[in-house]
């Protein structure tokens, strides 16, 4: 399929809309994964990434598949450990992931703290939250990579077609820290929300069989 670029790749696309319109999204580009959007962050050079795509399957299904954490590894690209290290009845979990990339990029380590937020399940509405722990755990004292400056993001789920398909919005903000150019994060989270979007898909489509 053709992709069609909608506005220019870098962050200095964002950057240039100013601090006040960092509230706006805007689109960067289309392909079979759905459509791509950044905007900027007052607290940071790198702008968010977002995909906005659709999903052959309830919301709750794909609830299921976007926060199995125990399991990532075995379908979201580059994780190559992830399991669950607490958890508490609010739906607040602490997850572990380590992540291998091709050289020269060094492998990233880190602990999410994920909020599950089902703000109208009856309705098949769900909102995941996750960012960088602030709780130290032992286990990141001699894992093998570095831990990022920054990492955090969103997935809303609401369901479409009387509710057998879902409507999803996917958020990522990455500060991978280490000598990484501005430029080169900004696409490399772009390209890699829709290399999970792409997963999940296969997914849905592996556990409907």
């Amino acid at each position: 399929m053709l992709v069609v670029l909608i506005t220019p790749w870098p962050a200095l696309a964002v950057k240039a809309a100013g601090v006040s319109g960092c509230l706006q999204w805007l689109p960067v580009r289309q392909s079979d994964a759905g459509t791509l959007y950044q905007r900027c962050r007052k607290d940071s050079d790198l702008p968010e990434v977002m995909i906005r795509t659709r999903f052959q399957a309830p919301p709750g299904r794909v609830h299921a598949v976007v926060t199995d954490y125990d399991r990532f590894a075995e379908f979201i690209p580059n994780v190559r450990v992830s399991r669950v290290l607490d958890s508490q009845a609010d739906g607040t979990r602490w997850v572990y992931h380590e992540l291998h990339f091709p050289a020269p990029v060094a492998d990233r380590v880190y602990v999410i703290r994920s909020q599950d937020r089902a703000s109208r399940p009856a309705g098949g509405y769900y909102r995941v939250d996750w960012a960088l722990a602030e709780r130290v755990f032992p286990v990141l004292r001699d894992a093998p990579g570095v831990q990022p400056v920054a990492f955090s993001g969103f997935w809303e789920l609401a369901p479409d077609d009387g509710g057998w398909t879902t409507d999803a919005s996917y958020s990522v903000h990455s500060d991978p820290g280490g000598l990484v150019p501005d430029w080169l994060v900004t696409r490399m989270t772009g390209r890699y929300v829709e290399q999970v979007v792409t997963a999940i898909r296969r997914r849905l489509a592996d556990r409907a069989q």
